[in-house]
């Protein structure tokens, strides 16, 4: 939960500034976002879609990690993804959102024409928001996926959504501060080669090539 926390408030200040200025300023151009309550509801269900994305992350950790032979593999895969997504977050390595830029494309185009006639429906155009292919989100899914349970996965996407929130409403003044931003991103990548190291570790323990390490009850590896 606190990894999702970290990376909900770091690298919202600097990922999501840049990702999601174009679709505030697209949501801007509707007259109901005039209403600050809509932005609210937008926000609402963008976090709703991501706590519903935890639940199901959650679900598929849960099964797989039942499975004590993929245990270790699955620390060690989750390990890679999480070092790739550090180094991209911080320009290294080609982002992965780029594969899903036909996806992104097409997104905009439905939002474009996407007619918000109430409050309601904004937060339709939320949970449409949280659908939306990112690679910060993709990495806050891990964690929701190594939590290993459907309730857990929920709660830490939840505790990411939220963490988002201020930075994506003071988006127009962060996108003016760009040292700001290069910090962000910087710590951020930090805390996911932390993580990913954590669930390397875990799985080399798993295979016998290192012993686990305990911090009291809490297994850190």
């Amino acid at each position: 939960m606190i990894a999702s926390l970290l990376l909900g408030l770091l690298g919202s200040l600097g990922h999501c500034v840049g990702m999601c200025s174009a679709i505030i300023i697209l949501f801007d151009r509707q007259p109901i976002f005039q209403n600050k309550l809509a932005w609210f509801l937008a926000h609402a269900g963008r976090v709703t879609t991501y706590a519903l994305l935890g639940l199901l992350f959650g679900i598929i950790g849960q099964t797989l990690w039942s499975f004590g032979n993929l245990q270790a593999i699955l620390s060690i895969l989750f390990a890679i993804i999480a070092f790739y997504m550090a180094s991209a977050f911080i320009g290294l390595t080609p982002s992965p959102e780029l594969l899903f830029s036909g996806w992104i494309q097409r997104w905009g185009r439905a939002i474009r024409n996407f007619k918000t006639a109430s409050l309601w429906t904004s937060y339709l155009l939320g949970l449409l928001w949280g659908l939306l292919p990112c690679g910060l989100v993709l990495t806050a899914l891990i964690t929701a996926a190594a939590s290993k349970s459907a309730a857990l996965g929920a709660i830490n996407m939840l505790v990411f959504g939220i963490a988002t929130v201020p930075s994506l409403f003071a988006v127009k003044w962060l996108a003016q501060k760009s040292s700001a931003r290069t910090w962000s991103r910087s710590l951020a990548s930090l805390v996911m080669m932390f993580f990913g190291f954590q669930f390397a570790m875990r799985g080399f323990a798993s295979l016998g090539l290192v012993d686990h390490f305990m911090l009291g009850s809490f297994m850190f590896w």
